[in-house]
């Protein structure tokens, strides 16, 4: 669910085999017939499942509607919102964190979190070696990922955390508008503060 049009109205987005399709909602709180509005992101144009490419709905700008955010096989697919349900074409905006890259559902996860504060998402994955981001550069593209924290990653040295076993989340527990990481370790919990362009564990 995300908003399309700007209308501050939720409307119903989904990737089924063929593509995306959305279903805008009415004034009433009903939706409107579903139209397929993107061939992308789907199973049948080599998205094979949610798990293998998680894919996300949210401003990649300051401005705008929502945009599909895909992490497809060769790296980060995005799909800017038009502002009345449809979507440009999907574009490969960044040659990383994808299966190509050794990036894998079994052992790392991705996701989208504004770690700077400025209101925009940046690209977020727990990797071998620990996590890694790619900031946004304001107009939805994004820098190349560095690694900002060497923990919480599968490796040994990175403390060995596994997806099934060690849930990882970002979200802001300091209250300074930019996300730190919070991970359910084998001994307990462990939390890396967010030091703007790193992350200080404790």
């Amino acid at each position: 669910l995300a908003d399309t049009t700007g209308d501050g109205r939720l409307d119903i987005i989904g990737c089924h085999d063929d593509g995306v399709w959305t279903s805008l909602q009415n004034e009433d709180g009903t939706f409107a017939e579903p139209l397929y509005v993107l061939d992308d992101f789907g199973t049948a144009r080599g998205w094979a499942s949610a798990d293998e490419h998680p894919r996300f709905l949210l401003k990649t700008t300051e401005d705008g509607t929502a945009d599909v955010v895909g992490f497809g096989p060769h790296g980060v697919v995005v799909a800017r919102g038009l502002g009345d349900g449809t979507f440009e074409p999907a574009k490969l905006v960044l040659n990383d964190f994808g299966t190509v890259q050794g990036w894998t559902p079994q052992k790392h996860l991705r996701l989208l979190a504004d770690v700077t504060g400025d209101g925009t998402p940046d690209i977020v994955g727990f990797g071998n070696e620990g996590v890694w981001v790619a900031h946004n550069l304001g107009d939805g593209a994004f820098d190349q990922a560095q690694l900002v924290c060497r923990g919480f990653g599968y490796d040994d040295d990175a403390g060995a955390w596994r997806v099934d076993h060690h849930p990882r989340f970002v979200t802001d527990i300091t209250g300074d508008g930019r996300v730190d990481i919070v991970g359910f370790g084998g001994p307990g919990v462990y939390v890396a503060r967010n030091l703007y362009r790193r992350f200080r564990t404790r």
